[in-house]
């Protein structure tokens, strides 16, 4: 009897915090009110012999955790506004402030002004976009943010699909903000929908923009090593979005690029220019390929062949990526054939 009375009692406190809306607008005070719960609680459970010292520890974590303020990491899915998981749903509703990164990928609607006013519409609130800038640079203002109130950081995909977000959740853990990962459906599990296995995928690599200066192929090995070992290899086509030029940066004024998006034809060029560079025969123009365009959206497509049949393919508007085939399965070569150009 006396434990249901406390967990009533427990219950009513946290209403009264959330109804008297001090835990969104007082974040200074909740750590006084954190004290004072946590006094209630040790004073009536001190009271019981039933309650022992673990039951009390139980109650008072989950008191904390109840009111604590917190930084969502909340994955969007690769489609449109409706890619969002019930429970990602729900972690937006309750966060005062939202950011929406949008650099190392892109829902179908981009970032364009009708795009961001869908997310908006469906949230109930306004989003922040966040550019590369904002995120390496300036993430602990936001970071500060989410020590008073409930933040939310939206990512394109999974929250983990980058390695720029890991860094986000470390440098969170050093201001000691409280952080909570909502995961979904990323294109590095979407690729499967072409039948190749995910199990016998090798080191995933990075294919940049090359510029006249510029021309990296670090990536090389990676893929040689990859076909080595029969590995098949995701590569992930590089996009520019907010990127200020060159020249404006040796002016010590930024201007930004228009955006970019590399296509697949782009992307074969590039590896067949550094094959032809290196001439280690990692692969060639005959090297069997799946290209995908929009995984996840309604119009996603799909195709498989060579290097020199998806040069000419028309993939259509971005984002697009390429596996880059190593030996396969009779099954993995049933799927393919559904796909082939």
């Amino acid at each position: 009897m006396f434990l249901i009375f406390q967990d009533v009692l427990f219950e009513i406190h946290l209403d009264f915090l959330n109804q008297s809306g001090i835990k969104k607008d007082l974040g200074s005070v909740n750590n006084k009110l954190k004290l004072f719960g946590l006094k209630v609680l040790h004073s009536i459970s001190s009271s019981s012999s039933a309650n022992t010292l673990q039951q009390k520890k139980t109650r008072e974590t989950r008191f904390i955790r109840e009111i604590e303020e917190m930084l969502y990491i909340i994955g969007l899915g690769l489609g449109d506004e409706r890619d969002i998981t019930l429970r990602g749903l729900e972690a937006v509703k309750k966060c005062q402030k939202l950011y929406i990164e949008s650099y190392t990928s892109l829902l179908s609607f981009g970032i364009s002004k009708d795009g961001i006013s869908t997310l908006e519409k469906l949230y109930g609130k306004p989003l922040t976009v966040a550019d590369r800038e904002m995120v390496e640079e300036k993430a602990d203002d936001m970071l500060l943010e989410a020590r008073e109130f409930d933040v939310a950081f939206l990512v394109v995909g999974d929250p983990f699909g980058a390695t720029t977000h890991s860094d986000l959740v470390v440098r969170a853990k050093k201001l000691e903000v409280e952080v909570k990962v909502i995961y979904n459906a990323s294109v590095m599990n979407a690729v499967g929908v072409c039948g190749l296995q995910l199990y016998r995928y090798g080191e995933t690599v990075s294919l940049p923009f090359f510029t006249e200066t510029w021309r990296p192929d670090s990536f090389y090995e990676k893929i040689q090593r990859n076909r080595g070992l029969g590995l098949h290899t995701l590569c992930l086509l590089d996009i520019r979005v907010k990127e200020p030029s060159l020249e404006s940066l040796c002016r010590g004024k930024k201007q930004y690029e228009p955006p970019s998006f590399m296509t697949i034809g782009v992307a074969i060029d590039q590896l067949l220019e550094v094959e032809q560079l290196r001439g280690e025969s990692a692969y060639n123009e005959d090297t069997l390929c799946v290209g995908f365009a929009r995984l996840g959206s309604e119009n996603q497509m799909v195709v498989a062949g060579s290097m020199k049949q998806l040069r000419t393919v028309d993939f259509g508007q971005p984002l697009h990526c390429l596996t880059i085939v190593g030996k396969t399965h009779p099954v993995e070569e049933e799927m393919l054939d559904f796909y082939r150009n």
